[in-house]
Formats: C-alpha cells, sequence, structure tokens
C-alpha cells in the first residue's frame, strides 16, 4: 500500500468508453489562523465555551473547505469584561488594539449592537476600523453558521437574499450553502491574501 501522502500525490483514474484518463487531485486547501479571544464576565469566566466554539469553526470550515480554504484556531489573549458588551461604533473600533498580524482575529463578546438602528441587537459583524484592520466580532450566544456567515464577507462575498445561502439572513432549516460564485470569491480574496502578506498560511 502507498503512502497516504504519495498516494494524493497520484491522480485519480476513470474510464471513458474503455480508454483510462488521469484526473488531477484537487489542490490542497490553504490554513488560515484564526485567532479567537474570548472576553470573559465580571467574575473572570470566559462568556463562551469550547463545544460552542468549536461548533461554529467545524461549521465555517466545512464550508470553506471546498473552495481551497481551512482554519486553525489559535487562543488570543482573554478580552476584559469591560469589552464584553460592543454598543457603539467606538466600542467596535477599540477591538483594533486587540489584533495581531497576519491572522484572521475572532473577538467573542457578549453583546453586540446595531450601530445603524440602536433598538436591533447583531450576532456578528465583519468590522472594519479606522485604523484599516478588520476583523470579526462574534456574540457568545450565535447559532451555528454565524461565524461562517461573517468570514464570508472577511473573504469578499456581500448578502445574498436567497434561501438557506450562507450569506444569507433567510434559513428554512435546510443546510446553509455558498454558490460556485462565492466560492471563487473565497479562492480568490484567499489568494490575494497570501500575496499580499495580510495572512500567513499555517503550515
Amino acid at each position: 500500500m502507498l503512502p497516504s501522502a504519495l498516494a494524493l500525490a497520484i491522480p485519480s483514474m476513470f474510464t471513458l468508453a474503455g480508454l483510462v484518463f488521469a484526473q488531477a487531485s484537487p489542490p490542497a486547501a490553504t490554513t488560515f489562523s484564526l485567532r479567537v479571544s474570548i472576553a470573559v464576565d465580571d467574575a473572570g469566566k470566559p462568556l463562551a465555551d469550547a463545544a460552542w466554539l468549536a461548533a461554529e469553526i467545524d461549521a465555517a470550515e466545512a464550508l470553506f473547505e471546498p473552495f481551497g480554504v481551512r482554519f486553525a484556531k489559535a487562543d488570543g489573549a482573554p478580552l476584559e469584561a469591560r469589552v464584553a458588551h460592543v454598543e457603539t461604533r467606538a466600542d467596535r473600533n477599540a477591538l483594533a488594539s486587540h489584533v495581531t498580524p497576519h491572522v484572521i482575529d475572532v473577538f467573542v463578546v457578549g453583546s453586540l449592537r446595531d450601530v445603524d438602528d440602536p433598538t436591533q441587537v447583531r450576532r456578528g459583524v465583519h468590522w472594519h476600523a479606522p485604523s484599516g484592520a478588520h476583523y470579526l466580532i462574534l456574540v457568545a450566544s450565535a447559532p451555528r453558521t454565524v461565524l461562517a456567515h461573517e468570514l464570508g464577507h472577511y473573504f469578499g462575498n456581500p448578502h445574498s437574499h436567497v434561501l438557506d445561502n450562507v450569506m444569507s439572513y433567510e434559513r428554512s432549516g435546510a443546510p446553509v450553502f455558498f454558490d460556485a460564485d462565492q466560492g471563487k470569491r473565497i479562492a480568490a480574496r484567499a489568494l490575494t491574501y497570501v500575496k499580499s502578506g495580510e495572512l500567513l498560511p499555517v503550515p
């Protein structure tokens, strides 16, 4: 039996009209570091548990991997309780001081208010700070796939109105998905991030 690494390097074969053709294996995925910093409550306890976070990351990776992107979790420093409730633009911008170069920063907080309509709350956001930094803010109670949605923005996709699309707010309970054009944007943005040095792939 071939070693697994060598087997992956050999093109798979298929037969058509009695002829054997070589079929190239899909390219290896590029892995990016998700640096997750979790806010604590007034007693110093993290607002998110490991199982919830793992489910969010697993859901995101399952959706991104077909387009050549994977994620590896890295632990950021805990966020102080005073930043656990993100109410204003200033609160969102203040998180830029915690950004680390060459990774995707994810800040997990207790609540996140909509800055355009303060009567509403959000479950997540891909935020661009005036400093030029951009990062994800995720509420610790967010349903599964909210991280995937915000990563979709990070990798260049706008909102969609298609039912059950990752970038849509409309859900029927069916599995969510990226379409082919969204996948192309993900792959292209990943390449741009690597070429510019903004993100460094994880070995």
